[in-house]
């Protein structure tokens, strides 16, 4: 199917529209954002959202979603590559850190921050979380010399992984590392973690 101008422009939209309302939720919470809201950061009224979604849990679920079809296969790559373990794993820690400051900040706290009183939201971010924990542990698992250091590598995967959720808190856009400068540092830092 070719793509037209016009399938462009909605694609546009909707990325635009995901983008506020990540933004939104994480500020605000999933329950003290509405339509209207994200409408009005928007200059649209909140019921013309229903033109590209049915409703706030469609939405919120799309942004989770969206982020990890993005994200997860540029992970996978590096996991697959033929670079050693290690590397692969400083590699993704850097691209977890690159992705996390740049391309993705609004998104993170749906996945870790906001609260969501729906169980088959909840339930499906489990699901994306441990997908992307599963992509790390395909190269973690082969650090490990046996099951007891599986465990071991298993919880330190979880504390790296943890901090880099965390990175949007504390990095510096006045720092004079750029993003791309940070998240290298950042991976150095943590793939020692994985030294023995």
């Amino acid at each position: 199917m070719v793509e037209t101008r016009a399938m462009r422009k909605r694609a546009e939209r909707i990325r635009l529209i995901e983008h506020t309302a990540a933004r939104l939720f994480a500020e605000r919470g999933y329950e003290a954002t509405n339509f209207e809201d994200i409408g009005a950061a928007l200059d649209l009224r909140g019921p013309s959202l229903y033109h590209y979604f049915s409703s706030k849990e469609e939405l919120f679920l799309r942004c989770m979603e969206h982020a990890a079809a993005e994200v997860f296969p540029r992970l996978a790559g590096i996991a697959e590559s033929a670079h050693p373990p290690r590397e692969r794993l400083r590699l993704m820690f850097r691209e977890e850190a690159a992705i996390t400051l740049r391309e993705y900040p609004e998104f993170i706290p749906l996945f870790l921050k906001v609260r969501v009183p729906v169980a088959a939201l909840e339930a499906r971010r489990d699901e994306l979380r441990r997908e992307q924990t599963l992509i790390f542990r395909s190269v973690v698992d082969e650090l490990a010399t046996d099951r007891r250091k599986a465990d071991e590598l298993h919880r330190t995967l979880n504390l790296a992984l943890g901090g880099l959720a965390l990175i949007g808190e504390w990095f510096d856009p006045a720092d004079r590392l750029g993003v791309d400068d940070f998240a290298e540092s950042v991976s150095h830092t943590l793939v020692r973690l994985f030294e023995y």
